[in-house]
């Protein structure tokens, strides 16, 4: 009997620890649905190594607001002037691929899209619980880190 209760106690641990791995770094798809996240930009980079910009040295400043409705809104400020987009994301995962990511579809400012594709979709991938890239670099657009700043 005592056996039987070491190998219950054994498998329970390694189920918990299995669960916990899985959250490591708050993927969840249910990660958006208990607060608005706002996620702002603070890495901008190019395709040449060491080109990396911070802060006021980027060529615009830019956030996400994510609410727990599924939608969004994308601002991004250049020269003083601001252009909004808006539109609805969900969380998407790939066959044999680990990462989580937010695909966005745009309803308004399809000038802001920033993707490979030419359409009114967004792809962003989940570095860890507070950071977020976008995926345009993937084919020449610029590198673009998001932090979160708002839970």
């Amino acid at each position: 009997m005592k056996r039987y209760a070491t190998l219950f106690l054994f498998l329970s641990l390694f189920i918990l620890v299995s669960c916990a791995e899985d959250d490591d770094f708050g993927l969840e798809s249910t990660q958006f649905v208990f607060s608005d996240q706002k996620w702002e930009l603070v890495q901008m980079s190019g395709s040449f190594q060491n080109s990396e910009t911070t802060g006021e040295e980027m060529d615009w400043q830019e956030y996400y607001i994510f609410s727990p409705e599924g939608t969004f809104i994308k601002s991004r400020t250049v020269d003083e002037e601001v252009t909004e987009a808006t539109g609805t994301f969900e969380v998407v995962e790939y066959d044999n691929d680990l990462n989580h990511y937010l695909e966005l579809t745009y309803q308004t400012g399809n000038e802001l899209v920033g993707n490979c594709t030419g359409d009114d979709k967004e792809l962003l991938i989940y570095r860890n619980s507070t950071m977020i890239s976008s995926l345009w670099m993937a084919c020449d657009g610029p590198g673009l880190d998001y932090s979160l700043s708002k839970n």
